[in-house]
């Protein structure tokens, strides 16, 4: 037998040494420079306003002449048009306890905020932001309660689509929870919401100062606002909107035709008519 030769060794290159690793941190490796920094709560405008009327008060009105004099506001609609505000305030409707409420994070970006349910919290906000000013939009109360009445009884529909349209069931429960059980302490009874109504226009005049309280009716028009703000009046006419349903309603429907664009609506709407189909089915079954 013929020895195997030995395999020829191959020179490998000599080894250079390596760079230096970078001293900047690897996070900011990952992502590209920024032209300009991030915004800080510092960077972002002060709360200026708090609402701490009732809705049907002129509270949409209110909020159209905040926007013309540059104050961006918060309104339950709002609320209603971001996903993470529903959750935060639907958390909160179910349990307090359990979810307070980040204020500052809810409020973040905005200079006034107006209408349900912020106005249930005005003793808080007050603390939050102690340098904003409290706008109390008033009516008759009477009116006030055939108008928040006639909500009740037109939007029956929404209990109906809120069984398969999440959002709006979200909605429903933060507006149950802010009007029945925080404003009139769920006494159902239409005779008792005046006295609601009053009690809470007393309980916020005793609660803040007069210096920063404006007691407003939207039909008194810019001269009071302007001068509690301290800004010039506009020279556009003051706005005056929603004085039928037609706002709340397109709200609400814009709420449901963002659920029947999900995917989810029509799994859940099959869930729901198969289940009924096979307790029907069940049911005559029983009975043959």
């Amino acid at each position: 037998l013929r020895p195997r030769p030995r395999p020829k060794t191959r020179l490998s290159p000599p080894r250079l040494p390596r760079p230096p690793l970078p001293t900047t941190p690897r996070s900011s490796l990952l992502r590209p420079p920024r032209s300009t920094p991030l915004p800080t709560r510092a960077t972002f405008p002060p709360m200026k306003l708090i609402g701490a009327g009732f809705s049907r008060t002129g509270t949409i009105s209110l909020q159209e002449a905040l926007i013309t004099l540059g104050l961006p506001c918060y309104h339950f609609f709002e609320l209603m048009s971001k996903d993470a505000d529903l959750d935060i305030w639907y958390k909160y409707s179910l349990d307090p306890a359990r979810s307070p409420l980040p204020y500052r994070t809810l409020l973040e970006g905005y200079e006034a905020c107006l209408d349900f349910p912020i106005c249930v919290h005005y003793r808080e906000l007050m603390e939050v932001f102690p340098d904003a000013k409290v706008i109390l939009t008033v009516r008759d109360a009477e009116k006030w309660r055939d108008s928040l009445a006639k909500i009740f009884r037109t939007c029956g529909w929404v209990i109906v689509f809120a069984l398969v349209c999440p959002r709006l069931l979200k909605v429903l429960v933060i507006g149950v929870r802010a009007s029945f059980v925080d404003t009139f302490k769920m006494h159902l009874d239409r005779a008792n919401w005046i006295e609601a109504f009053n009690q809470h226009v007393a309980e916020v005049k005793a609660a803040v100062p007069p210096e920063k309280l404006l007691v407003f009716d939207v039909r008194e028009g810019w001269e009071p606002l302007c001068k509690f703000l301290d800004c010039p009046v506009p020279d556009a006419a003051f706005p005056h909107k929603n004085k039928g349903m037609s706002t709340v309603q397109r709200k609400i429907l814009t709420v449901v035709w963002r659920d029947l664009t999900d995917v989810r609506f029509w799994f859940r709407l099959a869930l729901v008519v198969g289940s009924i189909a096979a307790l029907i089915y069940a049911f005559v079954h029983l009975l043959i």
